[in-house]
Protein backbone atom coordinates (compact mmCIF):
# COMPACT_ATOMS: atom_id res chain seq x y z
CA UNK A 1 0.00 0.00 0.00
CA UNK A 2 2.62 2.15 0.85
CA UNK A 3 4.47 1.53 -2.22
CA UNK A 4 1.41 2.32 -4.34
CA UNK A 5 1.11 5.73 -2.38
CA UNK A 6 4.42 6.63 -3.18
CA UNK A 7 4.54 5.94 -7.02
CA UNK A 8 0.90 7.71 -7.04
CA UNK A 9 2.91 10.79 -4.85
CA UNK A 10 3.94 13.26 -7.36
CA UNK A 11 6.93 16.26 -6.49
CA UNK A 12 6.06 19.42 -6.16
CA UNK A 13 2.43 20.81 -7.48
CA UNK A 14 2.34 25.00 -8.03
CA UNK A 15 -0.81 27.06 -7.05
CA UNK A 16 -1.64 30.22 -8.13
CA UNK A 17 -4.48 31.33 -6.64
CA UNK A 18 -6.36 34.22 -7.98
CA UNK A 19 -9.97 36.00 -7.16
CA UNK A 20 -11.72 39.07 -8.60
CA UNK A 21 -12.91 40.89 -5.21
CA UNK A 22 -9.69 42.89 -4.38
CA UNK A 23 -10.64 45.86 -2.24
CA UNK A 24 -7.44 48.40 -3.90
CA UNK A 25 -7.61 46.52 -7.27
CA UNK A 26 -11.51 44.87 -8.10
CA UNK A 27 -11.09 42.46 -11.25
CA UNK A 28 -7.53 42.56 -10.61
CA UNK A 29 -6.41 39.00 -12.20
CA UNK A 30 -8.21 39.91 -15.08
CA UNK A 31 -6.57 43.71 -16.26
CA UNK A 32 -4.83 43.32 -19.51
CA UNK A 33 -0.89 44.20 -19.49
CA UNK A 34 0.17 44.64 -23.30
CA UNK A 35 -3.12 42.92 -24.35
CA UNK A 36 -2.76 39.90 -21.82
CA UNK A 37 -4.72 39.37 -18.61
CA UNK A 38 -2.46 39.29 -15.78
CA UNK A 39 -3.72 35.51 -14.67
CA UNK A 40 -2.57 34.60 -17.77
CA UNK A 41 0.92 36.24 -17.52
CA UNK A 42 1.51 33.69 -14.12
CA UNK A 43 0.27 30.91 -15.53
CA UNK A 44 2.29 30.96 -18.83
CA UNK A 45 5.67 32.08 -17.13
CA UNK A 46 4.94 29.51 -14.12
CA UNK A 47 5.48 26.72 -17.15
CA UNK A 48 9.13 27.68 -18.06
CA UNK A 49 9.96 26.98 -14.25
CA UNK A 50 11.48 23.09 -14.55
CA UNK A 51 10.70 22.07 -11.00
CA UNK A 52 6.42 22.28 -11.25
CA UNK A 53 5.12 18.61 -11.68
CA UNK A 54 1.68 20.12 -11.88
CA UNK A 55 0.46 23.68 -12.27
CA UNK A 56 -3.01 25.12 -11.22
CA UNK A 57 -5.06 28.30 -11.12
CA UNK A 58 -7.71 28.04 -7.98
CA UNK A 59 -10.20 30.86 -8.08
CA UNK A 60 -13.94 31.01 -6.48
CA UNK A 61 -14.65 33.18 -9.76
CA UNK A 62 -16.53 31.91 -12.92
CA UNK A 63 -15.04 34.68 -15.82
CA UNK A 64 -11.51 33.53 -14.00
CA UNK A 65 -12.38 29.68 -14.14
CA UNK A 66 -13.90 30.16 -17.74
CA UNK A 67 -11.11 32.21 -19.37
CA UNK A 68 -8.94 29.21 -17.96
CA UNK A 69 -10.74 26.63 -19.30
CA UNK A 70 -10.71 28.15 -22.94
CA UNK A 71 -6.90 28.23 -22.51
CA UNK A 72 -6.98 24.73 -21.76
CA UNK A 73 -4.88 25.87 -17.99
CA UNK A 74 -5.63 23.29 -15.25
CA UNK A 75 -8.22 25.18 -12.82
CA UNK A 76 -9.37 24.39 -9.58
CA UNK A 77 -12.69 25.98 -8.48
CA UNK A 78 -12.52 26.59 -4.85
CA UNK A 79 -14.70 28.57 -2.10
CA UNK A 80 -15.17 32.13 -1.95
CA UNK A 81 -14.87 32.35 1.94
CA UNK A 82 -10.98 32.34 1.92
CA UNK A 83 -9.59 35.18 3.15
CA UNK A 84 -6.28 34.31 2.45
CA UNK A 85 -4.16 32.79 -0.44
CA UNK A 86 -2.59 29.99 1.42
CA UNK A 87 -6.34 28.82 2.45
CA UNK A 88 -6.66 28.69 -1.26
CA UNK A 89 -3.90 26.51 -2.02
CA UNK A 90 -4.92 24.34 1.06
CA UNK A 91 -8.29 23.52 -0.89
CA UNK A 92 -6.59 22.40 -3.97
CA UNK A 93 -4.47 20.24 -2.16
CA UNK A 94 -7.14 19.13 -0.60
CA UNK A 95 -9.36 18.51 -3.83
CA UNK A 96 -6.52 16.51 -5.16
CA UNK A 97 -6.37 14.36 -2.76
CA UNK A 98 -9.91 12.91 -2.82
CA UNK A 99 -8.90 12.23 -6.49
CA UNK A 100 -5.77 10.30 -5.14
CA UNK A 101 -3.09 12.91 -5.91
CA UNK A 102 -0.89 13.34 -3.78
CA UNK A 103 2.38 16.05 -3.49
CA UNK A 104 5.63 16.69 -1.47
CA UNK A 105 5.44 20.15 -1.95
CA UNK A 106 3.43 22.81 -2.50
CA UNK A 107 4.38 26.02 -3.98
CA UNK A 108 2.53 29.37 -3.47
CA UNK A 109 2.81 31.57 -6.78
CA UNK A 110 0.58 34.79 -7.06
CA UNK A 111 -2.02 36.02 -9.63
CA UNK A 112 -0.61 39.63 -9.13
CA UNK A 113 3.14 38.73 -10.01
CA UNK A 114 2.77 38.71 -13.87
CA UNK A 115 6.65 38.94 -14.47
CA UNK A 116 8.17 36.37 -11.98
CA UNK A 117 11.47 34.75 -12.85
CA UNK A 118 10.54 31.11 -13.32
CA UNK A 119 14.39 30.43 -12.51
CA UNK A 120 13.72 32.16 -9.10
CA UNK A 121 10.50 29.55 -9.02
CA UNK A 122 13.12 26.48 -9.28
CA UNK A 123 15.39 27.80 -6.71
CA UNK A 124 12.41 28.20 -4.34
CA UNK A 125 11.93 24.66 -5.19
CA UNK A 126 15.05 23.19 -4.77
CA UNK A 127 15.16 24.89 -1.38
CA UNK A 128 11.62 23.76 -0.23
CA UNK A 129 12.82 20.08 -1.32
CA UNK A 130 15.60 20.25 1.65
CA UNK A 131 14.17 22.68 4.51
CA UNK A 132 14.53 21.93 7.61
CA UNK A 133 11.79 24.16 8.70
CA UNK A 134 9.32 22.81 5.69
CA UNK A 135 8.23 26.43 5.02
CA UNK A 136 10.61 28.65 2.55
CA UNK A 137 9.58 32.09 2.45
CA UNK A 138 11.37 34.20 -0.69
CA UNK A 139 12.46 37.50 0.58
CA UNK A 140 14.56 40.50 -1.10
CA UNK A 141 16.57 43.37 0.10
CA UNK A 142 14.13 47.02 -0.13
CA UNK A 143 14.36 49.79 -1.48
CA UNK A 144 13.96 52.89 0.48
CA UNK A 145 10.52 53.71 -1.20
CA UNK A 146 9.41 50.06 -0.81
CA UNK A 147 10.08 50.64 3.04
CA UNK A 148 7.86 53.11 3.00
CA UNK A 149 4.94 51.91 1.23
CA UNK A 150 2.51 50.16 3.39
CA UNK A 151 1.46 48.05 0.56
CA UNK A 152 4.72 46.32 1.14
CA UNK A 153 5.01 43.69 3.60
CA UNK A 154 8.34 43.84 5.70
CA UNK A 155 10.22 40.95 7.11
CA UNK A 156 12.95 41.07 10.35
CA UNK A 157 15.45 38.06 10.03
CA UNK A 158 17.51 36.48 12.61
CA UNK A 159 20.87 34.71 12.26
CA UNK A 160 19.56 31.46 11.31
CA UNK A 161 18.05 32.70 8.05
CA UNK A 162 14.25 32.17 9.97
CA UNK A 163 11.85 34.87 9.53
CA UNK A 164 10.85 36.38 13.21
CA UNK A 165 8.67 39.00 12.11
CA UNK A 166 6.82 40.67 9.21
CA UNK A 167 4.53 44.41 8.89
CA UNK A 168 3.58 46.31 6.94
CA UNK A 169 4.78 49.51 9.20
CA UNK A 170 8.41 50.29 8.81
CA UNK A 171 10.25 47.34 10.19
CA UNK A 172 13.34 47.11 11.52
CA UNK A 173 13.83 51.14 11.20
CA UNK A 174 16.48 51.50 9.18
CA UNK A 175 15.69 50.55 5.00
CA UNK A 176 19.23 49.79 4.30
CA UNK A 177 18.70 46.47 6.84
CA UNK A 178 15.53 45.97 5.46
CA UNK A 179 13.81 42.95 3.28
CA UNK A 180 10.54 42.48 1.27
CA UNK A 181 8.87 39.51 2.01
CA UNK A 182 7.89 38.16 -1.72
CA UNK A 183 4.54 36.17 -2.60
CA UNK A 184 6.60 33.06 -3.29
CA UNK A 185 6.24 30.59 -0.71
CA UNK A 186 7.23 26.99 -0.58
CA UNK A 187 5.58 24.39 1.46
CA UNK A 188 6.42 20.96 2.25
CA UNK A 189 2.73 19.13 2.04
CA UNK A 190 2.34 18.67 5.48
CA UNK A 191 3.05 22.42 6.77
CA UNK A 192 0.67 24.12 4.07
CA UNK A 193 -2.00 21.30 6.24
CA UNK A 194 -0.79 22.62 9.16
CA UNK A 195 -1.79 26.13 8.52
CA UNK A 196 -5.73 24.94 7.60
CA UNK A 197 -5.42 23.14 10.63
CA UNK A 198 -4.65 26.17 13.04
CA UNK A 199 -7.45 29.07 13.34
CA UNK A 200 -6.70 32.72 11.60
CA UNK A 201 -4.12 34.18 14.39
CA UNK A 202 -4.67 37.83 15.37
CA UNK A 203 -1.48 39.50 14.11
CA UNK A 204 -2.44 37.96 10.54
CA UNK A 205 -5.62 39.66 10.98
CA UNK A 206 -4.11 42.63 12.33
CA UNK A 207 -1.85 42.87 9.16
CA UNK A 208 -3.30 40.67 6.81
CA UNK A 209 -0.50 38.64 6.10
CA UNK A 210 -0.84 34.91 5.92
CA UNK A 211 2.65 34.13 7.08
CA UNK A 212 1.78 35.11 10.50
CA UNK A 213 -0.59 32.79 11.60
CA UNK A 214 2.49 30.20 11.22
CA UNK A 215 4.81 32.73 13.58
CA UNK A 216 1.88 33.53 16.26
CA UNK A 217 1.99 29.93 16.80
CA UNK A 218 5.25 29.71 16.73
CA UNK A 219 6.22 27.96 13.81
CA UNK A 220 9.68 28.67 12.35
CA UNK A 221 9.43 30.09 8.68
CA UNK A 222 13.08 30.20 6.43
CA UNK A 223 14.01 32.86 4.80
CA UNK A 224 15.44 32.30 1.53
CA UNK A 225 17.01 35.69 -0.19
CA UNK A 226 17.02 36.08 -3.80
CA UNK A 227 18.86 38.73 -6.24
CA UNK A 228 15.67 38.86 -8.46
CA UNK A 229 13.18 41.84 -7.57
CA UNK A 230 9.83 40.71 -7.76
CA UNK A 231 6.65 43.26 -8.69
CA UNK A 232 3.51 42.96 -6.96
CA UNK A 233 1.15 44.98 -8.61
CA UNK A 234 -1.13 46.05 -5.64
CA UNK A 235 -2.79 49.10 -7.51
CA UNK A 236 -3.54 50.26 -11.12
CA UNK A 237 -0.93 52.29 -11.28
CA UNK A 238 1.86 49.24 -11.22
CA UNK A 239 0.78 47.98 -14.31
CA UNK A 240 2.81 50.98 -16.33
CA UNK A 241 5.49 49.29 -14.18
CA UNK A 242 5.39 45.93 -14.91
CA UNK A 243 4.84 46.70 -19.26
CA UNK A 244 7.91 48.33 -19.01
CA UNK A 245 9.42 45.27 -17.47
CA UNK A 246 8.08 42.74 -19.70
CA UNK A 247 8.30 44.80 -23.27
CA UNK A 248 12.00 43.49 -23.29
CA UNK A 249 11.56 40.18 -21.64
CA UNK A 250 12.51 37.35 -23.30
CA UNK A 251 9.61 34.75 -21.62
CA UNK A 252 6.98 37.46 -22.84
CA UNK A 253 8.73 37.74 -26.23
CA UNK A 254 8.11 34.35 -26.44
CA UNK A 255 4.75 33.55 -25.18
CA UNK A 256 2.75 36.44 -25.99
CA UNK A 257 2.10 34.93 -29.40
CA UNK A 258 0.27 32.07 -27.98
CA UNK A 259 -2.74 34.56 -26.61
CA UNK A 260 -2.06 37.70 -28.95
CA UNK A 261 -2.78 35.26 -32.18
Amino acid sequence: MLQEYLLEMSKTLAVIPARLASSRFPNKPLEEILGIPMIVHCFYRAKYCIGIDDLVVATPDEEIFELCKKLDFEVCMTSDKHERATERAGEVVEIYEKQNKYYENVILLQGDEPQLDPKVVDQLIERTEISKNGIVNLIHCITEKDFNDLNVVKAVINNKNEILNFSRTLIPGNPDKAFRQLGLIGFKTEFLQKFIDLDPSIHEVIESIDMMRFLDNDIKIEAFEVDQPILGVDEKQHIKLVETYLESDKYFLDYKNKFLK
